[in-house]
């Protein structure tokens, strides 16, 4: 929260500090001043990074001179004493001064000559205050924007590494503490106020904000391209008539939507191998080639009756799977090795995030199937099932 000062206009006049733009003087006399009339400084604000009670944070004032700085001169933070905390470690280092948009060399102490530092002294503990003095030579003009950072925000010539712990909460739950935080310019003497203004800050317990979002998936399976002279959906493949020696395919997506924020994997598995209507002791074999190493396409060359005369496989358009951990390099080269159904779940969609697009490896992937016999492979109706398996990772 910001609060800028907008207080009454001060005069001071020798003999004291009077307020509402009066000076009462002797015999209705024109005030004689010690130096420049005090004003206040404008456009005035601090801006805290942290509005936790009892919390350090980066302060940024932010305001523009009423009257010239002279050389020598100086600004001085002081903070409501008693209430905030500047640790023994702050220094030159935790603080930017700007003029004008323009970064300021600062030092342990001021330098001599044109474009040489500040100076920055600071008093530690919970009645303290910081000091930039100007060098001995440049001038500070009316109407200068100035701004001073203090804290890990603070990164010209090094990165600041200390903040300032604002007070402990005194007020109700819901209810901001008011700190007030001096800052005044002074002349070469050290003592005469050029400038000055009393900026307001709140510290406010944080607002818990919590909300639960609902779990949400989908996971489709719709058929791409059916086997030739053969017929496809999402529930079944037809692949009619094989002729030996020629490889069908056909092709089903799987596509998944979640919220799930470790997204998912999709799974594929068989029952059992593809097994002859009339003796289920015949089969058709699994492709050599498995999920881990998948393998090019080679034609069943089994020269004994129902022994590697005919092969199943399956390949996916993923190109970055999941079994070891961590997306691994595409070891199905894009959908041109094969592997073995199983009856073992084995990857062949993997997403580590959750995903609602519609891009080929992450929300879904293409599953190609290749079946072919050779002359040795007897002849019948062949059956299985094939299950699709989708675990979201919440």
């Amino acid at each position: 929260m910001i609060f800028q000062g907008t207080g009454t206009r001060l005069i001071r006049c020798l003999g004291g500090v009077l307020s509402l733009l009066v000076c009462l003087m002797p015999f209705a006399q024109s005030p004689v001043w010690s130096q420049s009339e005090v004003q206040q400084f404008t456009q005035a604000s601090l801006f805290f990074g942290n509005s936790r009670p009892f919390t350090p944070s980066d302060w940024t004032f932010e305001f523009v001179t009423a009257q010239e700085i002279p050389a020598d001169g100086s600004l001085v933070l002081t903070p409501e004493p008693g209430e905030f905390t500047i640790p023994a470690g702050l220094d030159e280092g935790d603080i930017d001064l700007l003029l004008n948009a323009v970064d300021i060399p600062l030092a342990g102490a001021p330098g001599n000559g044109a474009g040489t530092a500040w100076g920055i002294a600071v008093t530690v503990g919970t009645s303290g205050s910081i000091t930039l003095t100007n060098n001995d030579t440049d001038a500070v003009a009316a109407a200068t924007a100035v701004e001073i950072r203090i804290g890990l925000h603070a990164t010209y010539e090094t990165t600041g590494d200390s903040q300032i712990t604002s007070p402990a909460k005194n007020a109700l739950t819901g209810t901001a503490d008011i700190w007030e935080v001096d800052v005044t310019s002074y002349d070469s003497d050290g003592t005469t106020v050029i400038d000055t203004i009393d900026l307001l800050v709140a510290t406010l317990e944080q607002v818990r904000n919590s909300v639960s979002s609902a779990a949400q998936m989908s996971f489709t399976v719709t058929g791409e391209t059916a086997p030739a002279d053969g017929e496809i959906s999402p529930n079944y493949i037809r692949w009619n008539e094989l002729t030996p020696g020629i490889a069908k395919t056909a092709v089903q997506r799987v596509k998944v939507n979640t919220s799930a924020q470790n997204g998912f994997t999709v799974y594929v598995r068989q029952n059992h191998n593809l097994e002859l209507a009339a003796d289920n002791a015949i089969d058709i074999d699994r492709f050599p080639g498995n999920n881990t190493i998948p393998l090019a396409w080679a034609q069943p060359a089994g020269t004994t009756i129902a022994v590697d005369t005919g092969y199943l496989g399956y390949t996916t358009s993923d190109t970055s799977l999941n079994t070891d951990g961590g997306e691994l390099a595409n070891r199905f080269t894009g959908g041109t090795l094969y592997a073995a159904l199983t009856d073992i779940p084995e990857e062949i969609l993997y997403h580590p995030v959750a995903s609602q697009s519609n891009i080929d490896g992450q929300d879904y992937a293409n599953i190609t199937y290749q079946l072919e016999v050779n002359n040795l492979q007897p002849s019948g109706n062949y059956s299985n099932e094939i299950i699709y398996i989708a675990k979201p990772v919440f």
